[in-house]
Formats: structure tokens, sequence, C-alpha cells
């Protein structure tokens, strides 16, 4: 590719890839500008943009633009303030927010990698992404696609399934059912930031200079490099929890109340308010992982929220029990009767199949 030799000095520092991904990031900015501004913001930041382009183009149309003209536009978008193409993206929440919505769940794992490149996988399966932008899917190469305007993809596990994912920098995440996860296909240099809907174990790859920040819809946890358990259902439980199991977190809410984190402790992070912390055992928080899902003194209610994910299954508990607490262990490869019916004995409860649902209550008088 040819370059004016007056913009030789000036451009090639930049690499062909560099270029790339500093344009997809300004077309995801816009996109989200595009939701979050106005009409009349966004046709004058438009308009602003056209008199940058054209005033380049009338001092030097004999230019052969390439890859220049890439960089000349970056250089544009950095003039207007929307730029400073390292620092400034936009909010992954917001970006995470509008990529669910387009999804359309099924019963598979869905690996999205482009709008049109929808990936299966199996349960159990591992993702794993790799430092030059290539993508396994339990060890078989995935052919890539260019799409230089999507810079984030999305793992997708349904209920009933379980899943791996291993991003470019070696970070290893374990997915629980029912679990969405949006993340770029690579880290910047300063820059790891993930978004989770549901449950993840995550082990941080540590990097002194790159911070990690996993964020939920209610807080974010920033962490150099540690191992610990994320859970905020946005459509279920009131609050979210962390449990640590090394290393040190920095839990901060929507609300703007901030909590550190030390091994074997949880944070519980409600809508509103302080963060409350206690004390556990975080190994057992993470024996999901294995199949095994730990009772840890919880209400039958949440214990059996836990069940109907995990088995995409419907499970009813009547109010009279639904929040007592019980402790214990269930193994989940069993099957989802037997695990009711441990339960049920471990709790002196009744469990009844009803068309489409298992009903949890508690024994009365008359029956048998």
């Amino acid at each position: 590719m040819r370059i004016h030799s007056r913009y030789k000095g000036r451009f090639m520092k930049y690499e062909i890839s560099d270029i790339k991904r500093v344009l997809s990031r300004l077309v995801t900015y816009f996109r989200v500008q595009e939701d979050t501004s106005s009409q009349q913001e966004m046709n004058e930041l438009w308009r602003r943009i056209d008199r940058s382009i054209d005033a380049r183009r009338s001092k030097r149309r004999m230019m052969v633009w390439g890859s220049v003209s890439a960089a000349a536009l970056l250089a544009g978008c950095i003039w207007l303030g929307v730029g400073h193409y390292w620092e400034q993206q936009p909010d992954l929440s917001v970006v995470a927010a509008r990529m669910m919505e387009k999804t359309v769940e099924t019963d598979e794992i869905q690996l999205i990698v482009a709008p049109e490149q929808t990936l299966r996988v199996k349960d159990g399966g591992t993702v794993t992404y790799q430092q030059d932008g290539g993508i396994q899917v339990d060890e078989a190469e995935v052919e890539k696609t260019e799409v230089p305007d999507d810079p984030y993809d999305q793992i997708i596990v349904p209920k009933g399934r379980f899943g791996r994912l291993i991003l470019a920098d070696g970070s290893e995440l374990y997915i629980n059912s029912g679990t969405k996860v949006v993340y770029p296909k690579r880290f910047e240099k300063n820059r790891r930031e993930i978004f989770v809907d549901g449950e993840i174990y995550i082990d941080v790859r540590r990097d002194e200079t790159a911070p990690f920040v996993v964020k939920t819809a209610r807080f974010d946890v920033e962490v150099l490099g540690t191992a610990f358990d994320v859970k905020a259902y946005s459509n279920e439980a009131e609050s979210g929890e962390i449990v640590l199991l090394r290393g040190m977190v920095n839990v901060k809410s929507g609300s703007g109340a901030e909590a550190k984190l030390t091994p074997d402790n949880k944070a519980v992070v409600p809508a509103e308010g302080a963060i409350h912390t206690e004390a556990v055992d975080a190994a057992d928080y993470i024996l999901w992982t294995k199949g095994i899902l730990p009772l840890n003194n919880g209400t039958i209610g949440d214990i059996v929220d836990d069940l109907s994910r995990y088995y995409d299954v419907q499970i009813v508990c009547g109010e009279d029990i639904r929040d007592i607490r019980i402790a214990g262990k269930i193994d989940l490869q069993r099957g989802v009767e037997e695990a009711l019916r441990n339960l049920s004995l471990t709790g002196g409860f009744i469990c009844t199949k009803q068309a489409d649902a298992y009903v949890l209550h508690l024994q009365h008088d008359d029956e048998p």
C-alpha cells in the first residue's frame, strides 16, 4: 500500500491492526451515541466531521489515502473530542445491554462473534481466545470473520448448561447456567473489562499495568490478579454477591457504596445501601464448577431458584417453607428428581410432580 512521502513519518508508526481497532471503537462509539444522544447533538457531530474531512480533501486532493486516510480520520475524530482513542470507549454496560437486547436465547450455548456469525458450543465446552485474534471452540480453530465495527463478543449459556471461557489475556472463566458474558475480542494495553449477567467463577491473569474490571448491572469488581465468584442475575435476586478465594478486590455498587474484600469473605451488594461482608468458606461457593451445589445455610427459596436454573425446569416452593434455611450439599449430576428428594429428606418437606412443575411444601397432618 502506497503512502504519500510527506506523511510516512507521521503515520508509519501505526500498524494496520492498530488503525482497524481504533476505527472499530469509533464505530461502536457512534452506535452508542445514536442511542444516548439527542438527534440534534448527533446531527451537529456529523456536520463537524463532514467539515473536517472536506477541509482535508480540499488541501490535499492528490493524496492516495489507503491506511493513511484511516489515520487522518482518526486524528480528526480525536480533534472532535470523541476519540482519545486508547483511553476512552463507550461504557461497556451500555454496549452489553444493547447486545443482549438483540440476542435470541436457545437451549444451546451460543458464541456470538459477529452480527451474522453465531457458533454453537457443546455443553461443558471450552472457548479459547488467543492474542493474535484466533478463536478455538473445543480445540477446533474458528475461521476468522473480519468485522472491524464489532470489537465485542458475547457468550450465552442457557439454563441447564455450563461453559468455560479463556480470554485473550489468559484469564479463565467458568460460566454457570443462565449467564451472559460480553467481552472484547482482545484487551487493550491498560484496560480489561467484561460484563456479566449471571454467575461466573473467574481466575484473573495478573497484570499490574492493566486492572481487570467485572461489571454487572448492580456493581463493579476491580482486581489486578485474583480468583473469585460473582453472582448477579439481573432478572432474579434483589442483591448480588462476590466471594473471594485469593487476592484482593474492590467492590463498588451502583449507589456508590464501596468495600474491599479479602480471601474467604463474601460481599452482598444490595440495590441501595451499604455493602454487607461476612466470613465464609470460599471453596464451597465454587463447587458448582464441579457439579455440586453447596446449600451454605441458604433459604429454600434461593436453593430452589438455583436448582430450577441448573436443570431448566420449573420448581415451586410454598411460602410456608421459602425462608427456611438449610445446610449441606447436592450432587447435581444425579438429576433433578434425586436432588429434590435429598432436599426434601433433609428439610422434612414433601415434593410432588404436578403437570410441568415440581412442588415443594410442608407435610400436613392429612397427607400420608
